[in-house]
């Protein structure tokens, strides 16, 4: 697994709602003895989502993010983890929206979808996982 494979975002411009750039496959992930992580989840948390802001938000009102699943790449449902509507000026370089571990018992494909209220005029989000609960920095 490289890091590309665990990135959803990668200093991603949203002006309006939008789904992550990437799909992650957690089928195609593995780990170090070669298991497939689907179904994997956080158990003992191994596997963290990390939701953050790479350039200061300005205009619109405000951003909700939730994770989604799916098992067939196409037809995606919510899944426990999202935030409520995050006002724009706590959308600084650096804000960290999610920090936790992935949900247990998800499908195979996920991606992140973010809510706009009103329209943005700047702003990017990182969004990736990454192995274990990280610290902020």
């Amino acid at each position: 697994m490289t890091d590309n494979d665990l990135v959803l975002s990668n200093a991603q411009a949203v002006t309006a709602t939008a789904d992550s750039t990437n799909t992650l496959d957690l089928g195609a992930l593995v780990d170090d003895r070669g298991t497939a992580l689907t179904n994997f989840g956080s158990k003992d948390g191994k596997i963290s989502l990390q939701v953050g802001i790479g350039t200061t938000f300005a205009g619109g009102t405000s951003i909700a993010f939730k994770l989604q699943d799916s098992a067939d790449d196409s037809t995606f449902a919510d899944t426990e983890l999202d935030t409520d509507a995050i006002v724009t000026a706590t959308l600084v370089a650096g804000y960290e929206a999610i920090n936790v571990p992935l949900p247990q018992n998800l499908r195979r494909y996920i991606k992140m979808v973010y809510t706009v209220v009103g329209t943005m005029t700047a702003g990017k989000i990182n969004a990736h996982l990454v192995m274990g609960v990280q610290a902020s920095g």
